[in-house]
């Protein structure tokens, strides 16, 4: 399993929400970037970074986004707002390896499908995030109708490179993660899940990567300083 450090930006700086208010959020660093450059020292082999003010549409943060794919030498995937070809195609340019459609995906699935087409299935990653079962969009606020398992099953139909799953009820709380509602998931598709939200122990890490989640996002834990980058990749390491 792959473990994914975050990088969540609102109004230029890293902060963390607690499970998705943006009322409720706390700055860990002024400058985005330098919390890039500390996961990649740590050894992260992949940055999860969310632009939360165009996910909210409230503005972007597509500068902080290329100084930071410019300044780390691993791999960048970034989700918020992403709602066009055009957006994927900006962030896709700047360098960022993968794009994460959320909101997107629930009103427009044929967006993510021409995308997949477009870019391949590689670069292209959707973003599941739940709320009561359901399928929650712009930024959290709003909950659609539909069930998260079905509508994971229309973009493992359609063939994305992975599926980013966020139980926002346990999301930056510290609360432990929902490992049953990952492990449903895992095997209702044949596509790798990232499993978010709610570590906060490397014990945690040890019972996703039990679900067959292909990797894990993480932000508030490290943030916290509950465990290291360099210690959550030795834990998942030889678990079988």
């Amino acid at each position: 399993m792959i473990v994914i450090p975050a990088v969540d930006i609102l109004g230029g700086k890293c902060v963390r929400l607690f499970r998705g208010d943006p009322n409720k959020n706390k700055v860990y660093y002024e400058d985005p970037l330098e919390a890039a450059q500390i996961l990649e020292h740590d050894g992260a082999e992949l940055i999860h970074v969310v632009d939360l003010d165009a996910a909210l549409g409230s503005g972007q943060n597509t500068d902080a986004i290329k100084r930071i794919v410019e300044n780390v030498k691993v791999k960048v995937e970034v989700g918020g707002g992403i709602r066009s070809l055009e957006k994927a195609d900006e962030l896709l340019k700047l360098g960022v390896y993968r794009v994460i459609f959320g909101t997107a995906a629930v009103k427009n699935p044929g967006l993510v499908k021409e995308a997949v087409k477009v870019y391949g299935s590689e670069h292209v990653v959707v973003g599941i995030d739940e709320k009561d079962g359901k399928v929650a969009v712009h930024g959290w606020t709003n909950k659609s109708e539909l069930g998260y398992l079905e509508f994971a099953k229309t973009f493992d139909r359609i063939g994305v490179g992975a599926l980013i799953f966020t139980p926002i009820s346990v999301d930056g709380t510290l609360e432990g993660p929902q490992t049953e509602k990952t492990k449903q998931l895992v095997e209702s598709v044949s596509v790798p899940v990232v499993a978010s939200g709610g570590v906060a122990r490397i014990e945690d890490l040890v019972a996703l990567t039990k679900t067959g989640a292909a990797g894990v996002v993480v932000g508030t834990a490290i943030y916290e300083k509950k465990f290291t980058v360099k210690q959550a990749l030795e834990a998942v390491k030889n678990v079988s």
